[in-house]
């Protein structure tokens, strides 16, 4: 393994996560909704149930965090809770129909913005990338 192209190799995952992290911040700011807003969203897309810590753990950030966004999301009307089975003092939260929508919408719009984005990427590095990142992940996981 070359050391210096694991860098360069980690260096540029992070500067693309922050662009992209821009870029959906950017397009998202018209629907009133952050990233996060629509990481939380996209787990509970489009009939799932999560209780906020579980949202936490699959996304991978605090729960108090994922609270904060929940909360917001809820006042927008964008979520719902519902009593669960499982644990009285852990409300399961799903998509509301606005929500649904809403998020539904979201996706139509970025199939658009990552057509344009990896209109020029090839098709075989597309795949060999999607392996490597992967095989990462899974190894931190």
């Amino acid at each position: 393994m070359d050391r210096n192209r694991a860098y360069e190799t980690t260096w540029l995952i992070r500067r693309l996560f922050r662009a992209m992290a821009s870029m959906a911040d950017e397009y998202l700011q018209s629907a009133g909704l952050t990233a996060a807003d629509r990481a939380v969203m996209e787990f509970l897309f489009p009939d799932n149930k999560l209780t906020v810590p579980e949202i936490a753990t699959r996304y991978q950030v605090s729960r108090q965090h994922v609270q904060v966004t929940v909360n917001g999301l809820l006042q927008k009307g964008l979520l719902e809770h519902e009593a669960n089975p499982r644990h009285k003092r852990s409300p399961l939260i799903a998509l509301s129909d606005l929500g649904r929508e809403a998020f539904a919408e979201i996706r139509n719009n970025e199939t658009e913005l990552l057509d344009r984005l990896f209109d020029n990427v090839a098709d075989s590095d597309l795949l060999t990338t999607t392996r490597t990142l992967r095989t990462l992940y899974d190894q931190l996981r």
